[in-house]
């Protein structure tokens, strides 16, 4: 099952069809899909894939040849001893086919060993001046963005599109828990996050709960030991960065929180955050709305199963090692809606998107917002219409009241932009249900509304 991408394969078939070379940098962390992408792409087309498995530059351009020669006849083996001589291939093999589809997967590797820049030399000279659709991809999210974004890297400027691919939101990572109720839809969601590469591991017909227990907890599964490896693959010295992660995982928010809880001064924290930030991408910063005042910024996990491994796998290791599953299944599974009610909003804030490509609500900023004691889980405002909209999200098995209206509406009026100038919309969000009608200003959603509205808006799905 091929799910969603529609927008990453709509740059794809522009860049195909553009009628003269493509350099494409295509990234995105581990198990993403970029492969499934670009094998998907690929179909039918003229194609040659290489993937680089080593560093060293003798040892991977030897087995990029190799890879190269199992894919394509030439008329004579030739002698390749570095990377000009690799990449004087690919330009003659590009000069001879009309339009040819050349991916280099884990194309970081080469960055240290010289490849990025002789292929500069090269594209410049020579594969700019072909019919070749050039595709670099990565899973190093902060080398490829340095190949692709930064002004010191040889390809800066060459680059004719740079894709990043991201999780998927719920909208489409719902799809792979067809057979779940609409609550353990959402708590999926909350536990495997958007990976693809995750999601194709859930089997729905099994519970949720059945799921955490043989992907997450049990040994000898690649769920149990993914952050780990993920990690270790990019990282040096990964106790402090675990340390850092499991911090924020279990609620501290803010450098200081962190420190506090690793043991370390703020000022040698931050370049641990920033790391997992910009070259792993899975720690997120977050402003209050409208607020990007430095010393506000608030940190969480990007990754919804990164979260929940450092929450509930990492601090019970010990138990899981000594086959004591089911009690941390009951741990998990008698504090999981504690833990999916912040992914909730995160569904609400999407769900707030949805509404606005549809032309229901408009607005030009979103995110959340908090001032002292006060937070407002979405906050979005209009500002040519001078409108807000604050969204109150409960994940609570009783439905919700007219008095958490009024806790909403309360907490607007602390909201200074345009304060009394402004009209207010509230949204709430409820998992099960209202005790009350709303209106005009008042708009309900139950979670059987967000079913029916992400079912209408569902992504595409093409089945192999």
């Amino acid at each position: 099952m091929f799910v969603n991408r529609e927008d990453e394969l709509e740059e794809l078939e522009r860049a195909w069809s553009s009628g003269r070379a493509e350099l494409l940098v295509i990234y995105g962390r581990r198990r993403i899909g970029k492969t499934s992408l670009i094998e998907r792409f690929c179909r039918g087309r003229s194609y040659v894939y290489l993937l680089v498995n080593f560093t060293d530059e003798a040892r991977a351009v030897k087995d990029l040849v190799d890879q190269l020669l199992s894919q394509v006849e030439l008329e004579f083996k030739p002698q390749v001893d570095g990377f000009r001589d690799l990449y004087s291939l690919l330009c003659k093999l590009a000069e001879r086919r009309r339009r040819l589809i050349l991916v280099i997967d884990e194309f970081q590797r080469l960055h240290e060993a010289g490849g990025v820049t002789i292929l500069q030399e090269f594209w410049d000279r020579g594969f700019s001046k072909t019919d070749v659709m050039l595709v670099l991809m990565g899973s190093s999210v902060g080398v490829m963005e340095d190949i692709g974004l930064s002004y010191s890297s040889p390809l800066y400027g060459r680059a004719t599109k740079v894709v990043k691919l991201s999780p998927f939101k719920y909208r489409a990572s719902r799809l792979f828990f067809k057979s779940w109720s609409p609550e353990d839809r959402v708590r999926g969601y909350a536990v495997f996050g958007g990976v693809p590469g995750y999601l194709r591991l859930v089997d729905s017909s099994r519970s949720l709960k059945e799921n955490i227990e043989s992907l997450a907890l049990r040994g000898n599964t690649i769920l149990r030991e993914e952050p780990i490896t993920m990690l270790t693959s990019e990282l040096r010295d990964i106790d402090r960065y675990m340390a850092v992660l499991e911090a924020i995982a279990q609620g501290a928010s803010t450098l200081g929180e962190v420190a506090g809880r690793v043991g370390m001064k703020t000022s040698d924290i931050s370049k641990y955050v920033r790391v997992l930030e910009r070259q792993l991408d899975v720690v997120e910063r977050y402003y209050p709305l409208l607020s990007e005042e430095r010393g506000r910024a608030r940190y969480r996990l990007s990754d919804n199963y990164m979260a929940f491994w450092f929450r509930y796998v990492r601090p019970n290791l010990h138990l899981l090692e000594l086959g004591l599953h089911e009690r941390v299944l009951e741990r998990v599974m008698s504090t999981i809606d504690e833990y999916t009610s912040r992914v909730f909003e995160d569904v609400a804030l999407e769900h707030m998107a949805t509404l606005a490509r549809a032309g229901e609500i408009a607005f030009t900023k979103i995110g959340r917002w908090w001032r002292g004691g006060v937070e407002i889980d979405v906050v979005a405002v209009d500002e040519g219409a001078s409108t807000a909209y604050f969204a109150e999200c409960k994940w609570t098995s009783e439905p919700a009241s007219r008095r958490d209206l009024y806790k909403l509406v309360s907490k607007s009026e602390e909201f200074p932009w345009r304060r009394g100038r402004r009209r207010d919309v509230y949204l709430l969000y409820s998992r099960s249900g209202f005790t009350f009608s709303g209106d005009s200003e008042v708009k309900l959603y139950s979670l059987n509304d967000l079913e029916e509205h992400f079912d209408h808006h569902k992504p595409q799905v093409q089945l192999d």
